[in-house]
């Protein structure tokens, strides 16, 4: 039987993907998907407002010792760099932790999840790129 204590809510004060959320309901949405997993949802860690700070994610990895896991409002608040992200997926694997994603309904718990992940990251960066069809003639 495991002492961890549950896994660690992580919200944003800053947009996700161009959005800004109020933190009311990225806790309610990190709360219902950990009511539907079943699992002990633990008060959520708020990001600071600076864009690319991390300094509160960094805070949620030195938990990881003493809990299950991270669910993240959305996984779109990871570090925008893939180097970065695949850091912080090897040290949540390290601990014997897994990382969700509320808003997108998904669970990254070994590294096929992360392939299926960074797949997309990819599309997201690529799609991000596109000319609108209104502009296409």
């Amino acid at each position: 039987m495991s002492n961890r204590r549950g896994y660690r809510g992580y919200i944003a004060s800053r947009p996700v993907r161009g959005l800004m959320q109020p933190q009311q309901v990225q806790n309610l949405v990190v709360r219902d998907y950990a009511a539907r997993r079943r699992v002990t949802y633990l008060l959520s860690a708020t990001e600071y407002a600076m864009p690319a700070c991390y300094l509160i994610l960094e805070t949620v990895m030195r938990e990881l010792p003493e809990i299950k896991g991270v669910i993240c409002y959305s996984l779109f608040m990871l570090p925008e760099r893939a180097a970065r992200r695949r850091e912080l997926y090897e040290r949540i694997f390290a601990a014997g932790c897994s990382l969700h994603g509320a808003l997108e309904n998904m669970a990254v718990v070994d590294w096929q999840d992360v392939a299926a992940l960074e797949d997309i990251f990819l599309v997201d960066r690529i799609a991000a790129r596109a000319v609108p069809p209104e502009l296409v003639s």
